[in-house]
């Protein structure tokens, strides 16, 4: 009787370890407001949710810049290369100013399909703004976490 109990926990043990367990879970934007609060240098970005949010955005935070990078935020990597079930090839995009809005209004509320995603894909409710250095520059930072 324990030696078929122990087979039945230590089975159901396995299935836990094969499942990424995510015991963090912010967007892009929310872990850059963190790291700017404690002095870390990041790129400005506002988070907004709305096409009248983004074009508010625009004129408050970005009153001057010609470019910008609009960011999908949903809880998956892999977001630049993903593509929207309405067409829309990648959930990254760097525009001109007056191309922001239709671009973020193409992003949200349409669901965004990743390699960490599955096919099901993930529902856009926000999108980042955020000004661009003028060429793609991503310098990615990797921590493990035991």
């Amino acid at each position: 009787m324990v030696r078929g109990s122990l087979n039945k926990l230590l089975s159901v043990a396995g299935k836990w370890q094969t499942q990424q367990l995510r015991r963090l879970n912010i967007h892009e934007y929310q872990g850059a407001e963190l790291m700017s609060k404690y002095g870390v240098n990041v790129p400005r970005g506002v988070a907004v949710s709305s096409v009248e949010e983004t074009r508010k955005a625009i004129k408050e935070a970005f009153p001057n810049q010609n470019e910008l990078v609009v960011k999908s935020q949903i809880l998956a990597g892999g977001r630049g290369l993903g593509t929207f079930t309405s067409g829309l090839k990648g959930g990254v995009h760097i525009v001109k100013t007056d191309q922001v809005e239709d671009i973020a209004g193409k992003m949200l509320g349409q669901i965004l399909v990743t390699k960490q995603t599955g096919p099901q894909g993930k529902v856009v409710s926000k999108t980042d703004p955020a000004g661009s250095t003028g060429k793609l520059a991503t310098k990615p930072i990797w921590f493990i976490v035991d």
